[in-house]
């Protein structure tokens, strides 16, 4: 429970730090469940077609959110949570006995199949987002033993619910702010770039990219969604969005690239880069993480430029210096041709290596010459 005001503040703190970057959801949505008496915190995003990319819980086993999946936990036409969730005004709060019964509650099959072998039977819930096909909820979980949330903890749920509110949001629009500088940087090159968020959704594009699916011929867009015009092209294009969005490491930030046929048959194929943006990965993942670039004969360094800035996080001096690399040029002329000494740019060389991962300039070369 909350013990007093200070206890109150730094909770409802924990969350703002956790949307700014200073914290973590986890041990805010953990304050949050102690407070309340409950095993679990939880917040959550599902979008119309039921899927789940963000669940984040508290106090459970990982083998949970497989388990939730399998049994379709986000469809609500299965899960009586998500379907109160799915209807629900913003900030409204729900109890698990303000919508079933307790005969429904030892039958339902949702219930006998995921929440009771799961010990989360209890809930209490509320929605704090609704946009376009998405769905954020904020729920407290609780076990057998716990049982129904009583009214004073339902209180101090009520109370908090607003400022989690505020603070997703608030890192939504951050978030989305470092998205939008990035597809400023590719508008002024004219590139053809989509920014899209984990379900694969438009959240950002140039002009040029516009200009792509109004044309129809190779690309479109499908309920906000990126899409080929082509059916295995669509399909190899969403799997290579939806494994960029999950990438964590470095070997997933390096490009796939997919192929989509035109449907004019005298029409060129068009070849897409698909990676990871650089903007700082986050519990929730609601923002732009995937840039999608339409790959073009005289922009190949204009693109290499946006990768190694972007993905890799080259400065914009390393950058250049790594595409001088990539041309054959040795330390002593990039020094000269750039008016610096060769002892700074064997520096940047050396901070270029351990920032693609190779040892050698003859592997960064080989790295280079994939992008």
């Amino acid at each position: 429970m909350v013990t007093s005001n200070e206890h109150a503040l730094a909770l409802a703190d924990a969350f703002y730090s956790a949307a700014l970057g200073a914290g973590t959801w986890y041990s805010a949505l953990d304050g949050l469940a102690a407070a309340t008496g409950s095993r679990t915190g939880q917040l959550i995003a599902i979008g119309a077609d039921a899927k789940v990319p963000i669940n984040v819980m508290t106090n459970t086993d990982p083998e949970l959110h497989p388990a939730f999946a399998a049994v379709r936990g986000g469809d609500p036409a299965v899960n009586p949570r998500v379907r109160v969730g799915m209807n629900a005004p913003i900030l409204r709060v729900f109890a698990e006995n303000d919508f079933i019964s307790a005969e429904e509650h030892k039958v339902h099959p949702h219930y006998q199949e995921f929440a009771r072998p799961w010990d989360v039977p209890y809930i209490c819930l509320t929605t704090l987002d609704r946009r376009d096909d998405l769905l954020v909820g904020l729920a407290v979980n609780r076990s057998e033993r716990e049982g129904h949330i009583t009214a004073a903890e339902r209180e101090v749920f009520a109370t908090f619910a607003p400022h989690v509110r505020a603070a997703v949001r608030m890192q939504m629009m951050l978030e989305e702010q470092g998205g939008a500088l990035i597809s400023n940087i590719l508008e002024t090159l004219s590139l053809p770039a989509f920014c899209c968020d984990a379900f694969g959704r438009v959240r950002l594009m140039t002009q040029a990219a516009a200009a792509l699916v109004a044309g129809g011929r190779t690309l479109k867009l499908k309920s906000g969604r990126l899409s080929a015009c082509d059916e295995t092209g669509s399909k190899l294009l969403s799997a290579a969005i939806e494994a960029a969005a999950r990438s964590q490491d470095l070997a997933g930030r390096m490009p796939q690239t997919v192929v989509v046929r035109s449907t004019v048959p005298a029409e060129s194929s068009l070849v897409l880069d698909v990676f990871r943006l650089p903007i700082t990965s986050s519990e929730l993942g609601l923002h732009p993480q995937v840039l999608v670039i339409s790959r073009g004969r005289d922009g190949a360094d204009a693109r290499r430029r946006i990768l190694l800035q972007g993905t890799f996080k080259l400065t914009a001096a390393e950058t250049d210096v790594a595409l001088l690399i990539a041309k054959g040029h040795m330390a002593e002329d990039i020094a000269s041709s750039r008016n610096v000494t060769v002892g700074t740019v064997r520096v940047q060389i050396k901070s270029v290596l351990a920032k693609l991962g190779v040892r050698r300039q003859v592997e960064l070369v080989a790295k280079l010459a994939q992008l």
